[in-house]
């Protein structure tokens, strides 16, 4: 049981009714259900691939999918959520993102259908809502940011969040992480360096394009930090000479 989507609730707007999606009775089954496992904040979430466990950052309006997990799910089977889901990305609801361990489907313009999320956070209850129901997703949420926290060296764990915010940002796709290896590579570094100076570091490894050729792993950050704190140092005309040279 998917215990991060039992409780709260989303919106959903009365001209639904002249969707497409809403014409067909098993395609808007999928497509309520995929709203309702749309993330309502961004969040890190454990995915298993092969024999390990690795954490993925999801945004907002976006989920985690698995076309076995969602068969069940939708008692469904496999080839037709298959088909619906391809439906919903062909009427523009939805795209989704796959790689060899896991797919992820981002809910397009979620904002337009659920809103800022801004009452939620701030504990905004509507006319007539009862207080008790406000906020209950939200604050399920914060508990399972907490226990991933205990797992992870605070100072790893904000590095590991803007990696992976500027990895997708740059290159449209989530970081698949692997937390023992990358996270002890990144402890290490924060013995020498402070967060805000890797930060900085991380944003001109993504422009590096020795670092883009050698790929853009937090492996490869950690052999390279050396030589990008050196060419901080250089002035924009050494920079480019050794550029020219290498």
């Amino acid at each position: 049981m998917d215990t991060i989507h039992d409780e709260g609730w989303v919106k959903l707007h009365r001209k639904s009714i002249n969707s497409q999606a809403f014409q067909s009775e098993g395609l808007w089954k999928v497509w309520t259900w995929c709203l309702l496992k749309a993330n309502h904040e961004d969040r890190w979430v454990p995915v298993k691939t092969g024999k390990g466990t690795t954490e993925v950052f999801v945004r907002r309006g976006q989920f985690i999918f698995g076309r076995k997990t969602a068969s069940k799910a939708l008692k469904m089977d496999e080839s037709t959520v298959y088909k619906r889901m391809r439906k919903l990305e062909n009427i523009g609801n939805c795209n989704t993102q796959s790689n060899t361990h896991y797919s992820i489907v981002t809910i397009l313009n979620y904002d337009v259908y659920q809103g800022s999320g801004k009452d939620e956070v701030t504990g905004k209850v509507t006319p007539k809502e009862h207080p008790s129901n406000t906020n209950k997703n939200d604050k399920n949420e914060k508990n399972f940011i907490g226990r991933s926290q205990k797992e992870t060296d605070p100072g790893v764990k904000e590095f590991l969040n803007y990696w992976g915010e500027t990895f997708q940002k740059e290159t449209g796709q989530p970081y698949v992480f692997n937390f023992g290896k990358e996270g002890k590579l990144i402890k290490d570094l924060l013995q020498v360096h402070s967060l805000e100076a890797l930060q900085e570091m991380t944003r001109a490894f993504f422009k590096d394009e020795q670092c883009k050729r050698r790929g853009l792993t937090v492996g490869i950050f950690f052999q390279e930090i050396n030589r990008l704190f050196g060419l901080k140092a250089m002035s924009p005309l050494e920079q480019a000479k050794r550029e020219i040279r290498g």
